[in-house]
């Protein structure tokens, strides 16, 4: 948030000095900055978004179960998956922003993870739907309650947290 912050208010520094009337000089500069800054917030807001749904199935694709299950997801999770490491080395190493977005191919490369993980998270929404479809019960759980079970499917035990959910007056069980 700091960051984007402070994103925000250097992009409106070359927006005001556009307006300005004596900005004949530097037009060319200002156009330069202002289309740099531009593009910096662009990977910025592309980097976040694929963040985001990366923290999340990441969990979820790192059970070979479910990697078995949904193959196809599980391809396009791995593609990303070594894009988001190699993009996240990458800025580790290069600790100069505007260095680091320089790079053409960045923002295509995140845009690309973004409607791929766009894919993986259609295709587990449907997995967990013929899930729900085939045991009616599972409609009580949430999906991150429903994804523990499935990724631990070799595991009997471990629907014992989830069981008072799913029926009534049922507690625990013993295996």
């Amino acid at each position: 948030d700091e960051i984007s912050q402070m994103l925000d208010d250097q992009l409106v520094t070359p927006q005001t000095m556009s307006f300005s009337v004596y900005k004949a000089a530097f037009e060319t500069r200002i156009s330069k900055w202002e289309t740099l800054l531009s593009h910096v917030a662009d990977i910025l807001d592309a980097w976040i978004q694929v963040q985001r749904q990366w923290l999340y199935l990441e969990p979820i694709f790192s059970s070979e179960d479910i990697h078995r299950q949904l193959p196809n997801e599980g391809k396009y999770f791995s593609t990303v998956d070594k894009e988001w490491r190699r993009v996240m080395t990458r800025a580790h190493t290069h600790s100069k922003v505007l260095e680091f977005c320089n790079d053409s191919r960045l923002l295509t490369n995140l845009l690309e993870c973004n409607r791929l993980l766009e894919l993986v998270q259609k295709g587990l929404s449907q997995y967990l739907e013929t899930k729900c479809a085939a045991f009616p019960r599972f409609y009580f759980l949430s999906s991150d309650d429903l994804l523990a079970i499935l990724s631990q499917a070799r595991d009997p035990t471990a629907v014992q947290p989830h069981l008072h959910k799913c029926f009534e007056n049922i507690a625990k069980l013993e295996f």
